[in-house]
């Protein structure tokens, strides 16, 4: 990751642009902003050096491909195995966040199934084996209302 480095106005520009619609060419962009297609070249490649863009991607529908439940599983771990909790369960395939929190639980994971059934095997029999896991509270997610990252 990069290190925090101010946007200007027209780095914020590109950011939205892309935000709404990564496969926005930069002529479009630069028609949309009037931002010339020289200078959107030059602030995208400063972008992804700098790690202001960590990366290009698409967000498959969670319905189409099948994964539709979604749970928030909050862990408490053991102090001593805790970065050894954390890396197992970010390779398991169908979690799709883990962050270190604070408060009460430890780690904050969100993954994806096909089935509740498939969700109660998940969490039973691939992440509670895991070791330096404690505890857990495990939340299914009823309704997605906004899942996006931060504005710029």
């Amino acid at each position: 990751m990069g290190s925090r480095f101010d946007l200007d106005e027209i780095d914020r520009t590109i950011l939205h642009s892309l935000r709404c619609n990564a496969r926005m060419s930069l002529q479009e962009m630069s028609r949309r902003s009037g931002i010339s297609d020289a200078t959107l070249h030059f602030r995208l490649k400063r972008l992804k050096s700098r790690g202001a863009i960590e990366r290009f991607t698409i967000i498959a529908s969670p319905a189409v491909t099948g994964y539709s439940v979604a749970a928030i599983i909050m862990l408490q771990t053991d102090t001593e195995r805790h970065d050894e909790a954390e890396a197992a369960l970010a390779a398991i395939p169908e979690v799709t966040e883990v962050c270190g929190i604070l408060g009460e639980y430890d780690l904050y994971v969100k993954v994806w199934s096909r089935s509740l059934e498939e969700l109660n095997c998940l969490i039973n029999d691939r992440i509670r084996s895991i070791e330096g896991i404690e505890d857990l509270h495990e939340m299914v997610v009823a309704k997605r209302v906004k899942e996006e990252t931060p504005l710029v």
